[in-house]
């Protein structure tokens, strides 16, 4: 008797701490539909426009918080986003010639702004995003920067989501 009304006090402890559990980082948003415009290109990363607009948009279509519009008449908001720098860093050194670098650190680092378009005011204007990852160059530094850039899009397209749509 006494162990079964502990267990059942304990199961209800237990479970009246998940009642209140939510999938999601729970932040509101003011607005409900968004508008990212094309990414605007002034770093020295050639044909990252398409790329990254489009990681941009993917990433915003799997949050359930906000609808996106293809015209920022249909907007309650609109995203943009510019392109400021790309840069490489020499990590380590051949072991042949240690003059030359094996591997790099790229980053991507970008200024994005979120504008309220009922009120035509900006929720936060040119927040700096960056993204960075290793690359080695070991077939060759130009194919390696290449066949990264798409996964610095990613991880600065998720950078700038969680910017816009995470509490701040």
């Amino acid at each position: 008797m006494r162990a079964s009304l502990f267990f059942g006090l304990f199961s209800l402890l237990l479970l009246s701490g998940c009642a209140n559990y939510q999938l999601g980082t729970g932040g509101k948003v003011s607005f409900r539909t968004l508008y990212v415009a094309p990414v605007i290109n002034e770093s020295n990363l050639p044909q990252a426009v398409a790329i990254i607009t489009t990681q941009l948009r993917e990433s915003f279509l799997h949050d359930p918080r906000i609808i996106l519009v293809n015209t920022p008449e249909e907007a309650d908001a609109t995203l943009t986003v510019r392109l400021l720098k790309y840069g490489r860093t020499g990590k380590t050194g051949r072991r042949d010639d240690t003059g030359l670098a094996r591997n790099f650190d790229v980053t991507l680092e970008a200024e994005a702004s979120l504008r309220d378009n009922r009120d035509n005011l900006f929720l936060f204007e040119n927040r700096k995003a960056a993204a960075s990852r290793e690359t080695f160059g070991d077939s060759g530094q130009l194919q390696a920067e290449f066949n990264n850039v798409p996964l610095l899009a990613e991880i600065l397209a998720k950078n700038i989501r969680s910017a816009t749509l995470d509490t701040w």
